[in-house]
């Protein structure tokens, strides 16, 4: 009981605590404020990588291969910001394949056309150009372990791109569950 009864008696405490309030409230404020403008940096930075991820998709699935490759490589730069999420590298994923499986997939069916006998032209003209100039330029898809062919270089070029983006995705994608769970990444 003495040393409430000290406490009590001495409002001495009441004092310096009533000075120090001010300056605790303060730093509480400046505090909460400094919290709000780091939250809202984080948002804008978010904004705008989602702006740019945007464009570069864009980019990305055009025909062009030139412009589908400034894209690609757009993507894959984006997805190794601190600002792409576990959905954004899902969704990055699906956006590499799709490529792969657009420029694939159209080149299986055109050399499925080939193969198909075409009627006899109605002019005798030189072979069409086309025809005279195929190319074939074999690649390696690391992701899926297969070997794909293009038709062109462009072509080539986009699908290496696209299989660089899946496979950059899918790494970083591990390293993240790794990290997560605790464990260590050695990919």
């Amino acid at each position: 009981m003495l040393g409430t009864q000290a406490v009590a008696a001495d409002p001495d405490w009441l004092r310096y605590a009533a000075a120090f309030a001010p300056l605790l409230a303060a730093v509480i404020a400046a505090w909460i404020a400094w919290r709000a403008l780091a939250q809202r940096r984080e948002a804008d930075r978010r904004d705008q990588w989602w702006k740019r991820t945007q464009w570069a998709i864009d980019l990305a699935m055009d025909r062009d291969f030139s412009r589908a490759v400034v894209g690609l490589v757009a993507l894959k730069h984006l997805a190794a910001s601190d600002l792409c999420t576990e959905e954004d590298y899902e969704m990055l994923d699906k956006i590499g394949g799709a490529k792969i499986d657009a420029l694939t997939l159209s080149e299986e069916s055109a050399r499925r056309e080939a193969a198909e006998p075409q009627p006899p032209p109605h002019e005798t003209a030189a072979p069409p150009r086309a025809a005279a100039r195929a190319t074939v330029i074999a690649v390696t898809l690391e992701s899926r372990g297969e070997r794909v062919v293009a038709n062109s270089a462009g072509m080539a070029k986009v699908l290496v791109e696209a299989d660089r983006l899946v496979s950059f995705v899918a790494s970083r994608r591990s390293g993240r569950r790794g990290t997560a769970s605790g464990g260590s990444s050695n990919g």
